[in-house]
């Protein structure tokens, strides 16, 4: 009996180039939604820790009556700077960790002891997750010159408003220290009850994400945006490296906000940008149009970059006596 056998056809070359550029095709138009899913749940994570440190906030005034200061006791010396900086004694970020499920990490911090003591380095250099926004970029990053080792931050409390960001930015007259104090101050002890102007018209906590690396509204700074900046008292050059002068730790008492202001490509101080200006001293996120707050409520808002500067100031105080409008 015969037997018939049949050659198997192959592929020829132009129908596998055909097939490897459908597949291109298929995995460029699918990547953007992939990277946009994970931006959002980076996003939302990032929201979810704002909420939670808010949370701890509203947890730690039920339990003493009062908000935590944003820092305690200023300039206490540095054991290791090479230049003697000083820092201040504790944050409300170590404050509040009993309420953040970080009862253990509160508990190795020597509170008899600035935060930046020797003894309080190994507690201070662990990350704590909630105060890390999952969309900065970079790993491994801790504070190398100002409180070596000190792990990095990406919160702060939104302290008070400058003097000059009314005078300067906004051509008004300065309203007075109690008109411009924020929800956490430096060294008071406020109460809920002193957010006259509401707390769900009142930012609490923001985004400045990044450090110790510095950012700015072009990208990184380099040196020709570090030869054009204004303000050499709040980023420095040490080692071939650009650093914030003080702040990169979660736990160090100057994360917090001085509202100032900025121009649009971040390098000169008293400008009208309030957000993604610059990532020092500044409300600055790696979330593309704007940054999440935590409203004074404990609610976790998104606001866009493009805000209006009146307005951003207005929700900044908590007695400012501003009626603010929908943002």
């Amino acid at each position: 009996m015969r037997s018939v056998s049949r050659r198997r056809r192959g592929f020829t070359l132009i129908e596998l180039l055909v097939v490897i550029a459908i597949i291109a095709i298929l995995v460029s138009l699918l990547l953007p939604a992939v990277q946009q899913a994970r931006e959002a749940a980076r996003r939302t994570q990032c929201k979810n820790n704002l909420k939670q440190l808010a949370l701890a906030l509203h947890n730690y005034e039920s339990a003493h009556s009062t908000l935590p200061p944003s820092r305690l006791n200023p300039n206490f010396v540095i054991e290791d700077h090479p230049n003697g900086g000083a820092s201040g004694y504790q944050s409300w970020t170590t404050l509040a960790l009993p309420y953040l499920e970080q009862a253990n990490l509160a508990s190795a911090i020597n509170f008899s002891l600035p935060w930046s003591a020797l003894a309080n380095r190994p507690a201070v250099a662990q990350v704590v997750p909630t105060f890390v926004c999952p969309t900065a970029p970079g790993s491994d990053r801790v504070d190398k010159v100002w409180v070596k080792g000190a792990a990095a931050g990406d919160y702060g409390s939104i302290n008070e408003v400058k003097p000059k960001t009314f005078t300067k930015v906004l051509g008004m007259s300065d309203p007075g220290t109690p008109s411009r104090a924020g929800v956490l101050s430096k060294g008071v002890k406020n109460r809920m009850r002193d957010i006259t102007d509401g707390t769900s018209n009142t930012f609490m906590l923001a985004e400045c994400a990044g450090q110790p690396d510095i950012w700015t509204s072009n990208g990184r700074m380099n040196a020709a945006m570090f030869a054009a900046y204004t303000d050499d008292k709040v980023v420095a050059l040490s080692a071939n490296e650009f650093h914030p002068s003080d702040g990169t730790g979660w736990a160090d008492p100057d994360c917090g906000f001085s509202i100032n202001g900025a121009t649009a490509d971040g390098l000169t101080s008293y400008g009208p940008k309030m957000i993604n200006a610059i990532n020092v001293s500044e409300v600055y996120s790696f979330h593309t149009g704007g940054a999440q707050f935590a409203m004074a409520d404990g609610s976790v808002r998104f606001v866009s970059e493009n805000m209006d500067t009146l307005l951003f100031i207005s929700l900044c105080t908590r007695s400012g006596g501003e009626v603010a409008g929908e943002f």
